[in-house]
């Protein structure tokens, strides 16, 4: 829209030497507020308006029909020409601080201007914009942040009619001059010209403290006026290089993160990532709190005043959704990235692992080429937590990780497998050189010093991909494992490799073997009755506290079955349903320790009660530290209160580095305590307690484990035929019948075993 101020179809006038009374009459029939004033000859003398007249009447008592309109009228009036922009006339009635402004072409009074009428006029173009701007929405779809700067630089230039643009993203305290990402989109600027510090402009006044500072090769001209985003001319940079002005420029701030960057480019080249998309992944992930940058547009089309008013309010629009989306493209590519990574020693997560070895295990069928894979455990690690302390336990999984990042190949994959066990990949590795890098990293790791005259030592397990393999990724796990426990048994700080003997039984013809073996299972039935006393021991312990409230009576009862119920869905083998089941057991023997005031208090805790409560687990581990024949178990109990997404307590710890027991013994706890009349709640049915916990899922609770319960239900739910009505005792009585069928093969299988040992 070029023009705002057309040629009026009719002008409203009043002769000089009217009275104020007639031009009152004229005003009221015509419902205008202001009329022009000529003279005798037609000639335009002046203008009268409403406010004219109220202020003469109102200081006045003369007879309105006696004064005439010239006594009163204002004389020296401001006007401006016809075809003056809407933004113009805008300008000279808020400098002048006046409501109408005469329309004049060639001396001679064509129309008058009001403030309704630039009001409408304005209200049309910005709904205009708006509508125009809101379509930007739906071209940025992307959710990868480099996929989306380059849909930026592509669809924003067509708002404005741009020829070049030019997207450019810095850390936020501007300390180097690269900017962190950059999108070109027909620009020729170098990137050496891109500059982040600048003299301030306060763009808009709400962000202030947050908007980028451009700099004076970027701003280039002089701006119009502050708020504007609008320059005339391009820097002299840009302008040997072709560039036109006028020029846009408009601000960005985007959400950063507090991360390791080191972290997040290591987590892309596990990733497979070329060294370009490792940068651009790097690039958002900074240690300030935000990116702040711009997105600059040069050689804008129908410049004029008007077009440059709406421009900047085109770019205000522009800037809220651009800021949106690419502040989500950081945050789920955040995500994303953070989840291939181990919290604690910054090396690549299980998640990362099995991403990476189903890639490579595919790359080795198809090109017929080995690849090998070590798994690395931390030797004696139980003791150095029972001895020095869970810090020194962390400090020496860090240590051991910086050791064998040092040691490994660039393109080797390190990651975590388990607490203190790790993996590490070698792409076209052949076993025998994958031995060499092992023992290589072994000897490094004995120079650590874990305390005064101790030293760090680690056990190995190598195994190479077998050609033809359908099952590869896991079947090399599974040999390497083996491996490693070959090395434990042979007096740990050594590197085996997998060969076919570690997979054979032994001959039973072997007498001495035999022999062993009987002698072995009687040690063990030994061990397990005494295991069993003290369990046994341990469950009336845990039964006579909790038969004092009578809100919490049977809770661990209940836990254990639920635990096992969605354990036996997930088909986790018998010896470690075994280990859930005991946890789920003793998994509150640590509130011994806390005052049955609070346990029982039934108004909301206080922060220093919270924080007595939350040291249960801890007291737990405290109790059965020394029984190492419950290591699992205590591991399980320390952590049942961790949370999903790294919220919970004691120890902070996230995602996969929770034992799965802990993640199950965390649905299965909170849903007793959902379902079961509470000093501060009533019981909730089933399907309400589901609801409640699948809310929750991905934040406090692990996704697959809630999927799971809701799959445990459905089937207990189906073999009562209960639609509707299944009762938290159908999921109890279901477990207890599980229970008794196990416990009567258990007992025939004992009884077989006897027979045959004797």
């Amino acid at each position: 829209m070029k023009e705002t101020i057309a040629r009026p179809t009719k002008v409203i006038t009043i002769r000089k030497s009217d009275s104020i009374k007639a031009a009152a009459e004229k005003m009221r029939n015509a419902r205008i507020g202001c009329l022009i004033v000529i003279d005798e000859n037609e000639k335009f003398v002046g203008l009268l308006t409403e406010r004219d007249i109220a202020n003469n009447v109102a200081v006045s008592s003369d007879d309105i029909e006696r004064i005439a309109v010239g006594n009163i009228m204002t004389a020296r009036v401001v006007s401006c020409p016809l075809g003056t922009p809407a933004g113009k006339a805008r300008e000279i009635m808020t400098a002048n601080k006046i409501r109408h402004l005469p329309i004049v072409e060639n001396e001679e009074v064509v129309g008058i201007l009001s403030v309704r009428d630039l009001m409408q006029q304005q209200l049309l173009e910005d709904r205009a914009a708006a509508k125009e701007v809101a379509m930007l929405s739906k071209c940025l779809k992307s959710i990868e942040l480099n996929e989306a700067a380059d849909i930026v630089t592509k669809e924003v230039p067509k708002l404005f009619q741009a020829e070049k643009c030019v997207l450019c993203l810095f850390k936020n305290d501007c300390d180097t001059e690269k900017a962190e990402l950059i999108s070109y989109n027909n620009c020729l600027c170098p990137e050496g010209s891109l500059k982040c510090q600048v003299p301030e402009v306060d763009i808009l006044p709400a962000l202030r403290d947050a908007q980028t500072k451009l700099a004076g090769e970027i701003t280039g001209g002089d701006l119009h006026d502050e708020g504007q985003f609008t320059y005339d001319a391009v820097p002299d940079v840009c302008h040997q290089l072709g560039a036109q002005g006028p020029r846009l420029v408009i601000p960005l701030t985007i959400a950063g993160f507090k991360t390791d960057r080191k972290n997040i480019t290591k987590a892309s080249i596990m990733l497979g990532k070329t060294e370009e998309e490792t940068s651009v992944n790097t690039k958002y992930s900074v240690k300030n709190n935000v990116l702040s940058g711009y997105l600059c547009m040069c050689g804008l089309k129908n410049w004029n005043a008007v077009s440059r008013e709406l421009t900047g309010y085109k770019a205000k629009l522009t800037r809220e959704i651009l800021t949106s989306h690419l502040t989500n493209a950081s945050l789920y590519q955040h995500a994303r990235l953070t989840s291939l990574t181990d919290a604690l020693t910054g090396v690549g997560s299980r998640k990362l692992l099995e991403d990476r070895l189903q890639t490579e295990a595919a790359l080795a069928k198809r090109y017929k080429r080995p690849f090998s894979v070590s798994i690395i455990d931390l030797d004696n690690f139980k003791t150095i937590n029972d001895i020095l302390g869970h810090a020194a336990g962390d400090d020496s999984l860090r240590k051991l990780t910086e050791c064998m990042k040092s040691q490994k190949r660039e393109p080797d994959i390190l990651a975590r497998y388990g607490g203190d066990e790790f993996v590490i990949l070698m792409p076209e590795t052949k076993a025998d050189e994958a031995v060499k890098l092992l023992e290589r990293v072994r000897a490094e790791v004995q120079k650590i010093a874990v305390a005064e005259n101790i030293s760090m030592t680690i056990s190995c397990g190598v195994a190479q991909s077998l050609p033809g393999n359908k099952d590869a990724s896991s079947e090399i796990i599974r040999r390497a494992d083996l491996a490693l426990y070959e090395a434990k048994n042979t007096g740990r700080n050594c590197v085996k490799l997998w060969d076919k003997t570690m997979s054979k039984a032994l001959s039973k013809g072997d007498i001495e073997v035999e022999k062993i073996k009987k002698l072995k299972r009687r040690i063990a039935g030994l061990s397990e009755q005494a295991e069993k006393m003290f369990i046994q021991s341990i469950w009336g312990l845990v039964q006579a506290l909790e038969a004092k409230d009578k809100y919490s009576k049977k809770h661990s009862e209940n836990v254990m079955h639920y635990s096992v119920g969605i354990a036996r869905t997930m088909d986790i083998p018998p010896k470690q349903l075994e280990v859930i089941r005991r946890a789920a057991m003793i998994h509150d023997i640590g509130k011994i320790g806390v005052p049955d005031a609070i346990l029982s208090k039934t108004n909301r805790l206080t922060l220093r009660e919270r924080s007595i409560i939350e040291q249960h687990p801890l007291i737990a581990v405290r109790i059965l530290e020394k029984m190492n024949f419950l290591e699992q178990e205590v591991a399980i109990v320390r952590c049942h209160h961790e949370k999903w997404n790294g919220q919970g307590y004691p120890d902070g710890l996230s995602h996969g580095s929770i034992p799965l027991g802990a993640r199950i013994l965390a649905v299965a706890d909170s849903f007793d305590a959902l379902t079961s009349d509470r000093a501060y709640h009533n019981s909730l049915s089933i399907d309400k307690a589901v609801k409640i916990i699948a809310d929750s899922s991905g934040y406090d609770f692990d996704p697959d484990v809630v999927k799971v319960l809701v799959l445990w239900i459905e089937k207990v739910r189906s073999h009562f035929n209960k639609a509707e009505k299944l009762t938290p005792e159908d999921l109890l009585n279901s477990q207890k019948q599980l229970d008794q069928t196990a416990t009567a093969d258990t007992v025939a299988d004992l009884v077989v075993e006897s027979v045959m040992a004797s």
